[in-house]
């Protein structure tokens, strides 16, 4: 709402925002028309992404009116406490008409870089001493020079409580979706191990093979651009080592077995189940290894 007592919308490309401009508005919680423009207002924005405290520097100056505007502030954020949330909407300072800092035109050289740093670090620490949610952030801003707007909707997004709700839920869905496609991969791998498992001495060789390939595959996986297959193998030497030596002793023990006709079954079953739990293992292993 401005100083003509009505709500003002402003877009933002991809933010759902709602900014509220109370100066001079002398705004009060128990006003029942504030109530009921705001309600009307929400009915479109059902959880702001943040609270934009504008100041400039004229405000900044004077500190009277700056308790004033924070106070205002102050009640909107408890009664959208109180009232629709029950959390804490972030809050972001912005410093608005910074090129009244340099007679009307915009920063450029590096001086001018750190002037404007430190007059928004002044400017958060000022508001900061009045706000009951403090800022983390004072953008600086000049809409008639088209400075700092698109910072300002990268910060917006960055602290939206909204958009990290769609960001955990989209990382969930791609884990899934990444567990799934792994999933995929080492059993195929796995039933081409125990396919294989059979054959006496080769299947050794074979099956190294097949692991070969399905790390290579897993580490398109990979988070970390140092983690490969080689260093996967460098580090899984000793379960590496005990998975061939399974497999050898299941060979054996498989012989043993197929002295007899009953017993051929069951040693085949050994081969084909020691081939395809190597695999297995040594696979999601990997792929663990390559997205933690």
């Amino acid at each position: 709402m401005t100083g003509t007592e009505n709500f003002q919308v402003i877009p933002v490309a991809e933010v759902n925002a709602t900014i509220v401009d109370i100066i001079k508005f002398d705004l009060q919680t128990d006003d029942p028309d504030l109530v009921e423009r705001y309600n009307e207002q929400m009915q479109t924005d059902l959880f702001p992404d943040a609270v934009i405290l504008v100041v400039t520097k004229e405000e900044l100056n004077n500190i009277t009116s700056l308790k004033n505007i924070i106070d205002d502030v102050n009640n909107v954020l408890n009664w959208m406490k109180r009232e629709s949330y029950d959390t804490e909407i972030p809050v972001i300072c912005v410093l608005n008409k910074i090129d009244e800092y340099f007679d009307n035109q915009l920063p450029s050289s590096d001086t001018d870089v750190k002037k404007v740093e430190e007059y928004t670090r002044k400017a958060l620490e000022l508001v900061n001493k009045y706000l009951i949610i403090p800022s983390t952030k004072c953008i600086p801003v000049s809409t008639t020079k088209n400075y700092g707007i698109n910072q300002l909707r990268l910060n917006i997004n960055a602290v939206s409580p909204l958009n990290a709700q769609i960001i955990d839920k989209n990382l969930d869905y791609i884990s899934q979706y990444r567990q799934s496609i792994a999933n995929k991969i080492i059993a195929a791998f796995s039933t081409a191990s125990a396919a294989v498992s059979l054959l006496p001495i080769a299947d050794i060789i074979i099956i190294n093979f097949f692991q070969e390939w399905m790390y290579r595959m897993l580490a398109c996986f990979s988070v970390d651009p140092n983690r490969t297959p080689n260093s996967f193998k460098a580090v899984n030497r000793i379960h590496q080592g005990v998975s061939i030596a399974i497999r050898t002793g299941s060979l054996f023990i498989a012989d043993i077995f197929q002295l007899t006709i009953v017993g051929y079954s069951i040693g085949s079953g050994i081969c084909v189940f020691a081939g395809a739990m190597a695999t297995t293992s040594l696979g999601w292993s990997c792929y663990f290894y390559f997205i933690d």
